[in-house]
């Protein structure tokens, strides 16, 4: 199938999108060679390419980042600063992320396009939390995995940018729209339990967006 032709994962209404199971474009390039690459990208993204800070981060669940957007500044070429695009891996672990105020889970092996100006954090699923294999995966419908409490991040930036945190949960489209906030403790995604978990998170499973309590999640 070419990229072209595929539709990858999950597109929200604030324009982030998730890239999860067979969501991406899945390819099997060489007859004699039984590699799988999963595109979770085309590339060629109309206004947006990626020239900012890459790296990676390991999360827990003590490691809980305040609510922030992502502002370039200006450049030789650009007098005016603008919110940019970010772009997550889920390596592996699974991942808590808040986009305009609400909480998804998101399984490893993920790509997470944040769009421009949506406030958004990221913290671990705390440990326990069990959900069912997908479908195709699992040798049985009873077969579970359990979230350890840790996951690895890769990011990257559509380009140079700084944290700026904010209370806000609303997408910005003005860059002087933004409001900064120094109460950093007031705006982290609180501590959860793995029952919290279950009532307040969607949870992302190929091209399904299950709401809280339906997704077969088990505190």
């Amino acid at each position: 199938m070419s990229s072209s032709s595929h539709e990858y994962g999950i597109t929200l209404p604030n324009g982030c999108t998730i890239v999860h199971g067979d969501g991406a474009n899945i390819k099997h390039p060489f007859t004699d060679i039984p590699v799988e690459m999963h595109e979770l990208d085309p590339g060629g993204n109309p206004g947006m390419s990626f020239a900012g800070q890459l790296g990676f981060i390991e999360f827990s669940t003590e490691f809980r980042l305040p609510r922030h957007v992502h502002i370039a500044p200006p450049t030789a070429d650009v007098s005016e600063q603008k919110f940019v695009s970010e772009r997550i891996v889920v390596l592996n672990g699974f991942a808590l992320v808040e986009l305009n105020g609400e909480i998804y889970m998101i399984p490893p092996k993920s790509l997470v396009t944040i769009a421009p100006g949506v406030p958004h954090t990221w913290t671990a699923c705390p440990a326990g939390v069990s959900f069912p294999i997908p479908e195709g995966q699992a040798e049985s419908p009873e077969d579970t995995v359990k979230s350890t409490g840790t996951f690895l991040m890769l990011y990257e930036y559509e380009e140079p940018t700084a944290f700026f945190p904010t209370a806000q949960t609303t997408t910005l489209t003005k860059v002087e729209d933004y409001e900064r906030c120094d109460d950093l403790d007031g705006i982290r995604i609180p501590k959860l339990s793995a029952v919290d978990v279950q009532d307040w998170c969607w949870f992302v499973s190929g091209r399904k967006l299950i709401p809280p309590t339906e997704a077969g999640i088990r505190g």
